[in-house]
């Protein structure tokens, strides 16, 4: 193999697929980036068997082949370049030569026959996903997914159709859930049931996403989801299993409505959990007239009390909430006023953003 390349395409080629390489891996290759020369083009590919990567570039290539190097050191190297071409030629014995100006580094690779095989990217049936209504939905769900092991299932998002064109993703860890609703595809591909994409899987998927394109192309086939975005392909391996009916949760009714500011709100919150206790996070909300008090509780620490002004006209009420819970929700709401639906000091809340029903947000009450 005998190719060159210039530096920035390769640097920023390289810093993609490096994030998808297992840090933590047992087995050896897995370390490493498959590179891939054929024509006049340079294939690199990064997997931990879950998630995978393929970035194109184009190159001058005088002989085509196949290498894999440590992803970790090829970065560090290429970082440190002049802003110049790199040449990369495989010597006798695995070791491959990279030269570029007057810097020169010989370098240990791994047969690239070893590598795992990777799924083919490029002809699969791709369905253009609109990528601002992606991200909303990822920033409003993800943080609300499931980190607990053994609870597989509920340890990513639900993607599912809904009807009129609408694809809500929903996650939920037991304690709260978070679902929205968007217009997603320009033409809707023939989803028969929702699919569970694991937590690593989405932040890679989130990271494609910030590249500024309008589209994406998705493609959902035998347990994968495939993205396409210009020369950019990644593969996610979803989640086998069935996604609990999280609809029953949501509470049919609520009595009480407390209109209040978002940012008031959150910084009251923050305030006041600092004396938390640090377990449970709990906080107590005692509404009444105008006005809602916030207050917290620590025999170690000792006590916090906050009083914001508020719309609401029902019955007074006290309920206790997990402020990490409601602080993670409220970082990701957008809208300057809040609606948050109550019932009674058992039953689960919901947040609203004022005027927009498409995200909801329900929260468990705790006991305080």
């Amino acid at each position: 193999m005998n190719f060159s390349i210039d530096r920035s395409p390769l640097l920023e080629a390289l810093q993609k697929v490096q994030s998808v390489v297992e840090k933590k891996n047992t087995i050896q290759i897995l370390g490493n980036i498959l590179c891939s020369v054929k024509d006049q083009e340079l294939s690199l590919c990064a997997t931990d068997l879950e998630v995978g990567i393929k970035v194109n570039l184009p190159v001058d290539t005088l002989q085509e082949g196949k290498i894999t190097l440590s992803a970790k050191h090829f970065l560090d190297i290429v970082k440190e370049l002049p802003e110049k071409k790199l040449q990369i030629t495989t010597k006798d014995n695995s070791w491959i030569e990279l030269v570029c100006g007057k810097s020169r580094f010989n370098i240990v690779s791994l047969p690239a026959d070893q590598y795992p095989s990777l799924p083919a990217f490029e002809d699969k049936p791709y369905f253009d996903a609109r990528t601002d209504a992606l991200i909303d939905m990822i920033d409003r769900t993800e943080f609300a997914a499931s980190t607990d092991a053994t609870r597989y299932h509920i340890n990513g998002v639900y993607f599912e159709y809904l009807d009129n064109s609408l694809m809500r993703m929903t996650a939920t860890d037991g304690h709260r859930l978070s679902f929205v609703d968007q217009e997603v595809f320009l033409k809707n591909p023939e989803l028969k049931r929702g699919v569970i994409i694991p937590k690593k899987g989405l932040n890679e998927f989130r990271k494609l996403l910030d590249e500024g394109c309008e589209n994406i192309g998705l493609s959902f086939e035998r347990g994968y989801l495939f993205a396409k975005l210009n020369a950019s392909y990644l593969f996610i391996r979803l989640i086998d299993g069935e996604y609990p009916d999280y609809r029953p949760v949501i509470p049919k009714s609520s009595d009480r409505l407390v209109k209040l500011d978002r940012q008031e709100f959150n910084s009251a919150l923050k305030r006041v959990s600092l004396l938390a206790n640090e377990k449970s996070r709990g906080v107590k909300l005692a509404i009444q007239g105008g006005s809602v008090v916030i207050s917290s509780s620590n025999p170690d620490m000792g006590e916090a009390r906050e009083e914001l002004d508020v719309e609401y006209n029902g019955d007074p009420l006290e309920i206790g909430f997990n402020s990490k819970y409601l602080l993670e929700c409220l970082s990701v709401m957008k809208a300057d006023k809040l609606e948050f639906h109550l019932k009674d000091r058992l039953s689960p809340g919901i947040l609203h953003e004022e005027g927009q029903k498409n995200h909801t947000y329900v929260i468990m009450p705790m006991r305080i």
